[in-house]
């Protein structure tokens, strides 16, 4: 039963041996007019958790995450969305794509923008639920809610920063968009018809920082 396993094991080694774990705080700047036009709020957080493992001869490396979207909730608003993202993150160090891999970038030889800048590349999947909310003759009615399960695609520029052995902060500014879809029950005009709107220009341009940490292998290897 043991022996199943052995190749897997060999192959899980290497990834954990360049291991990261890190979280990515953004914040999203919503570009969609179609949203505007219904009063749907877009600019809000997203928030994910992210395990990053590299390759050992190339400065390629990739950052899968699981995170969490919201929108703001206000008065000023008649919807907001919410979502919960998987993405494949994946990250090119153009200028020093046959450098040495090691982390962080501080300790690399070089200059910081050489060793740190990097292009990302983010395919990935989002659950995505809009929620609508309705006002008639001072009636407060049931929100009307749809979600969607969703292709998305982003691209991403950084610049590592090491600020000591383990921990690595890296600024990034993003561009995300959403995959074409229908939903229902989204117009403003009127509650009780179920209207579907086609939304096709659901992007985002986002701010944030990316915490990666590498656990000390001088310390597993004491265990």
């Amino acid at each position: 039963m043991i022996r199943r396993f052995i190749p897997v094991i060999l192959i899980l080694c290497p990834i954990a041996s360049y291991g990261q774990f890190g979280v990515n705080f953004k914040y999203l700047f919503g570009q969609s007019e179609t949203l505007d036009s219904l009063n749907i709020s877009q600019d809000g957080l997203h928030i994910s958790l992210e395990y990053s493992f590299r390759l050992k001869q190339k400065r390629i490396e990739f950052h899968p995450g699981l995170g969490y979207r919201t929108t703001a909730i206000s008065n000023l608003y008649e919807g907001d969305i919410k979502a919960f993202d998987l993405d494949f993150n994946t990250a090119i160090y153009p200028f020093d794509f046959e450098g040495d891999c090691d982390c962080p970038t501080w300790s690399k030889e070089g200059t910081l923008f050489k060793k740190g800048f990097f292009i990302e590349v983010s395919p990935g999947l989002t659950y995505q639920t809009l929620t609508r909310h309705f006002w008639t003759d001072f009636v407060d009615h049931e929100p009307i809610k749809s979600s969607k399960l969703l292709l998305k695609l982003g691209a991403s520029v950084g610049l590592d920063i090491g600020i000591s052995e383990q921990l690595t902060l890296t600024p990034m500014l993003s561009w995300t968009r959403i995959a074409t879809e229908e939903w229902d029950n989204l117009q403003r005009d009127n509650p009780f018809f179920e209207k579907s709107v086609t939304l096709d220009d659901q992007t985002y341009l986002g701010a944030g920082l990316r915490l990666a940490y590498k656990p000390d292998p001088k310390r597993r290897r004491r265990f």
